[in-house]
């Protein structure tokens, strides 16, 4: 199951976002609209999902 998770600090301009669930660069798609409405993103940390293959997703789950 895909995850979006917010965290706003308590100072009002400081925004965490985090995604679990998704692979690849799937969860730059679904955040942009975040960045859009908040402004640019500063020090971003992908997870070690980012890097995984859309494709080779997709056929493990073709298969299973």
């Amino acid at each position: 199951m895909a995850e979006l998770i917010l965290t706003f600090e308590w100072d009002g301009k400081t925004v965490k976002k985090e995604t679990k669930g998704f692979v690849g660069k799937t969860c730059m798609s679904k955040t942009k609209f975040i960045e859009d409405a908040l402004g640019t993103a500063d020090n971003r940390k992908f997870k070690s999902e980012y890097y995984e293959d859309t494709n080779e997703q997709e056929q493990n789950r073709i298969k299973n």
